[in-house]
């Protein structure tokens, strides 16, 4: 019930002349839940039947009657949970926890708007990694280019509603490449370049934590010549590039607002990339060519069903070079570089420079970094 019972009171400070009545609605409303609810799961048969041979103290026992008898047994939760957040939609404007509600169908993840005291040590944690990484990759002359993505908030600030991003976050992305850059890690100002870039187009979803491939071609072109200036001797690709036709994208932060379609936000329209290397060459680990260009990431970069924008066809065809993807999906940015580190594909092939992309609302979160020392290999 926590989902839904965040604010039992609260005012609309985006319209102080709305009713006192609906101020009090999330209250009236819990209370009637809490009540009929109540009366529901003490009826039903599973809430009264207790597990047997778990330890009370250690929370076994309770762990083990929420998960096999209380929430099998409360049919009506996940309903309640969707009305409270289709009503909260509707009168308040606010999306369930999870997404912040923006001008003209425009959704935000909420990890763009947290802080938390520990934010520094994160990040300063972070820095140290990126710097570990760089050295590991030099042993074997590879270089490091980190393609840092601004937040979604930071590119389209203007799209907000009441919301704000916090001030604290003001400097998050500029300090964190500053840092990268001073210590010799190539880390391009992409910020400034999608920000430049939006009137050529969406670069982000509406609806969606990624960028559409318009953000993602923009990108690449802005990372090239960075790669460039490293003076390295890469195997020469060309492509080719194209769309799909368009279709309706229903985007990942539509979850946080359940209502009926036509109701919510509308979905994103997106033409998926089509890039087609159009020399003779190709085959990659399997042909005569090396590839020279990894990359490694999230999502934003990851081959799935769900990617349409392809950022490293996008990045093959700008640096004229066939990109080895080793970016995954889910696992947040250092998860994926980790095990990159100790796999096949960079024992066949080491490449000579490695695109790490990694999205400015992922250096905040905690990650298992390990801290190494002079005596401490990665990863």
């Amino acid at each position: 019930m926590t989902e839904f019972a965040q604010d039992t009171v609260k005012p609309n400070p985006d319209n102080p002349a709305a009713p006192k009545i609906l101020q009090w609605l999330p209250a009236a409303f819990l209370l009637a839940v809490v009540g009929v609810g109540a009366v529901l799961t003490l009826s039903s048969k599973g809430t009264r039947t207790f597990p047997a041979g778990q330890d009370v103290v250690t929370g076994q026992w309770m762990a083990s009657y929420e998960k096999t008898n209380l929430d099998p047994g409360v049919p009506w939760r996940d309903a309640s949970v969707n009305l409270w957040g289709g009503l909260n939609y509707r009168l308040f404007g606010e999306a369930r926890d999870g997404a912040v509600i923006g001008k003209d169908g425009w959704l935000f993840t909420s990890e763009e708007f947290q802080t938390s005291k520990t934010d520094p040590a994160e990040v300063a944690g972070k820095v140290e990694y990126v710097k570990q990484v760089r050295d590991e990759l030099a042993k074997q002359g590879a270089k490091l280019v980190v393609a840092l993505i601004p937040a979604k908030v930071r590119v389209y600030a203007d799209e907000l509603s009441g919301a704000k991003a916090p001030a604290v976050n003001a400097g998050l992305y500029e300090n964190f490449r500053q840092q990268l850059t001073q210590a010799g890690i190539p880390t391009p100002d992409l910020a400034s370049d999608l920000k430049a870039a939006k009137a050529q187009g969406d670069l982000f979803l509406h609806t969606d934590t990624h960028w559409t491939p318009l953000g993602a071609q923009v990108a690449a072109q802005a990372l090239a010549p960075v790669v460039n200036e490293l003076d390295l001797d890469l195997p020469t690709a060309t492509y080719g590039a194209s769309k799909k036709p368009p279709v309706k994208r229903s985007g990942d932060l539509l979850r946080y607002v359940p209502v009926p379609e036509g109701e919510g936000p509308p979905p994103d329209t997106v033409q998926e990339a089509v890039y087609t290397r159009t020399d003779e060459g190709g085959g990659g680990l399997l042909g005569d060519d090396s590839l020279a260009v990894t990359l490694v990431g999230t999502s934003y970069s990851a081959v799935s069903k769900n990617n349409a924008w392809h950022f490293d066809g996008a990045l093959s065809r700008a640096l004229n070079t066939e990109v080895l993807n080793a970016a995954q999906e889910g696992k947040g940015p250092i998860v994926p570089m980790r095990e990159y580190l100790l796999s096949q594909d960079r024992k066949d092939n080491s490449p000579q420079v490695m695109i790490w992309e990694i999205p400015e609302r992922f250096l905040r979160v905690k990650y298992p970094v390990q801290q190494s020392t002079a005596k401490t290999a990665l990863p």
